[in-house]
């Protein structure tokens, strides 16, 4: 044999060795992140701290899944952005090399395959993404966004699915500042209330009551008002209305007999449930600002 012929010879046996090496990468990074994100779904149902720092993390990741949060918090909880190497790269970033070996593994949907039933199922990989600390970027921009609580609010009452009914404090269990009558699918709202902040909080609480009854005919309250009030966090979190009313830190058991994928499907809910009235707020809030905007350009 020439020595052409091994030279060839030697490539294709490197190839080969490259892509069982692959494979096998990928398959144990694969294993890897379905044991990290049932650890931590396992930790999360005995821990309100745990659930507080979960919808933390789900608020400033929104695009991502219940599934995946749970793996950025278990590999790096201080998370700000995350993309793979080539997302960076787009940014005219760069990971660090000495970050190259420390990446957040994500799970992202791959092929399309056929089970033995003939439904359609999917395969999913582990995908290395990196925070935007382990790159290059000199500015890292932390602020939260703020907003006016008279446009958030103006932004509910336009956009709200459910309507509302206002109502005598005597018409209300004692404390309660809104209530969701499933039975006439309405809100009844406290007369009077004139802090932004608390209307904002029991608002968001019974429409989130009112989305989780809709479809339901065993919606019960009691079984739902975890879900309601992560729901209505999530919506503070995310729009900067302040938290002090939500206290998570003497929970426990809050998922109890659950197998992790029955607690990660609760997490989704919830995420589903905030979202839902989220894109409504969204749209009015836009709108709202557009026309802001506008007149301070014109200046």
């Amino acid at each position: 044999m020439s020595n052409f012929d091994d030279i060839f010879t030697a490539a294709a046996k490197q190839r080969e060795e490259e892509k069982a090496n692959f494979i096998k990468e990928s398959k144990e990074n694969r294993e890897k992140c379905y044991q990290m994100a049932d650890n931590k779904a396992k930790e999360i149902a005995t821990s309100g701290t745990q659930l507080q720092a979960y919808l933390d993390t789900q608020v400033k990741f929104p695009m991502h899944t219940p599934n995946n949060v749970l793996l950025i918090m278990q590999q790096r909880a201080d998370a700000i952005q995350i993309g793979d190497t080539k997302y960076w790269k787009e940014k005219h970033l760069f990971v660090r090399k000495e970050e190259l070996g420390n990446p957040i593994l994500i799970m992202e949907p791959g092929e399309k395959y056929t089970r033995e039933d003939n439904s359609i199922g999917t395969y999913y990989n582990a995908k290395k993404n990196y925070d935007i600390t382990q790159t290059t970027a000199k500015y890292i921009n932390r602020q939260d966004r703020s907003y006016d609580i008279n446009e958030l609010i103006t932004a509910i009452a336009k956009n709200s699915p459910i309507p509302f009914e206002h109502v005598g404090a005597k018409d209300l269990p004692e404390g309660k500042g809104a209530l969701y009558d499933p039975q006439i699918d309405m809100i009844k709202l406290r007369q009077g209330m004139e802090n932004g902040t608390a209307i904002f909080q029991v608002v968001t609480m019974e429409l989130s009551h009112a989305l989780l009854a809709h479809g339901n005919p065993d919606y019960d309250r009691n079984a739902n008002a975890l879900t309601a009030f992560a729901s209505s966090y999530m919506l503070c979190k995310k729009y900067g209305v302040d938290t002090k009313a939500y206290h998570f830190d003497e929970m426990n058991a809050i998922f109890p007999d659950m197998e992790p994928n029955e607690i990660k499907q609760e997490l989704y809910t919830i995420k589903r449930t905030a979202n839902d009235l989220s894109q409504k707020l969204d749209k009015d809030l836009k709108r709202q600002k557009a026309p802001a905007e506008k007149s301070h350009e014109a200046r």
